[in-house]
């Protein structure tokens, strides 16, 4: 197995049900596994559509804000040399996990574009969609798709993330600085030598504004 595409998810399930069916209809290679981390999700998650190489797996993580310790329940599960790791509001393009299989360095990140996902799983990006979204026209007109990169959503050798230790579970049932923390302890093991640089990798897409849910797609944790 090349390449374990791990994302953590809780509730969500409309959106869930929308990435199930976006990646049967990528048709990825037998080496690409797919893992769905369920992190406490009441009731437990479920889905009408199995793409291939794909797996559910519950922590049984009641918390909220335990996405760290998801991550790294998913890392441990997985089988690829290489993690893909992103979050539930962000769309995998083919090309990016394409480069990911043909990638031998350390770590690797993405370009992002604004897009949704419609019912059947098909990526859209008609800025009227993206404004019921939350896209702001303000924001739309300043920097059109471009939604810049994001420091939690990364391709990186399974070896490197075991050797990081994973996330820091100490930032398990709060919101934020576990992605900061992360981001640090790699950037500290390159410049001690042990690790490369990352590269860039080809574009990929985000929901606009998740926070703000117009759609009541996500889940209802309070940002705090």
């Amino acid at each position: 197995m090349k390449v374990s595409i791990v994302i953590a998810v809780l509730e969500s399930r409309e959106v869930l049900k929308r990435q199930t069916r976006y990646f049967r209809g990528l048709e990825l290679p037998k080496d690409t596994e797919i893992i769905i981390v369920d992190d406490g999700s009441d009731p437990p998650l479920e889905v009408d559509v199995e793409p291939q190489n794909f797996s559910l797996i519950q922590t049984n993580d009641f918390r909220p804000w335990s996405q760290p310790c998801a991550r790294n329940f998913g890392a441990e599960y997985a089988k690829g040399e290489y993690l893909l790791m992103t979050d539930i509001d962000h769309m995998l393009s083919r090309e990016a996990i394409e480069d990911v299989r043909n990638f031998s360095g350390d770590k690797m990140m993405f370009p992002r574009h604004w897009a949704i996902l419609d019912a059947e799983g098909k990526i859209v990006q008609d800025k009227e969609r993206l404004f019921e979204y939350g896209l702001s026209e303000e924001l739309y007109e300043k920097r059109g798709l471009h939604a810049g990169h994001h420091a939690n959503t990364f391709a990186m050798r399974k070896r490197i993330y075991e050797e990081l230790d994973g996330y820091n579970e100490k930032f398990c049932g709060k919101y934020g600085g576990d992605d900061t923390d992360f981001s640090r302890r790699y950037g500290q093991h390159h410049y001690s030598g042990k690790c490369e640089r990352h590269r860039m990798g080809s574009r990929i897409y985000v929901y606009p504004d998740p926070r703000r849910d117009k759609k009541k797609v996500f889940h209802s944790l309070r940002y705090k």
